[in-house]
């Protein structure tokens, strides 16, 4: 696979992509999920849920997905920077090589 094909054939709904040590790509996307937090964000919760556009980030080689805690909770909208840098992260410290396509 050339540089030119990871630059023009991304997954739709890929906002950014990542390049692990092996060649796998890391694909932030955006996520709609229903949350507790307000729009003020962590730590803010209320007594009412709403459903936003947050993110996430997936490793298409260890398969790896990226969230804000153990318990697997998205990224708040507020938090895209966060999960930019989370992603690429895991990109510089993992050595996955791409799944084999069939």
């Amino acid at each position: 696979m050339s540089s030119t094909a990871w630059a023009t054939d991304w997954p739709e709904g890929v906002l950014a992509r990542y390049l692990t040590a092996g060649g796998a790509h890391v694909d932030l996307t955006s996520r709609r999920f229903r949350t507790n937090y307000t729009a003020q964000g962590r730590p803010y919760v209320s007594d009412h849920w709403r459903e936003v556009d947050g993110f996430t980030w997936q490793c298409r080689g260890c398969d790896t997905r990226g969230s804000v805690n153990a318990f697997g909770d998205p990224y708040l909208p507020d938090e895209r920077n966060k999960a930019h840098n989370d992603a690429n992260r895991h990109a510089a410290e993992c050595r996955s090589m791409p799944r084999p396509t069939r």
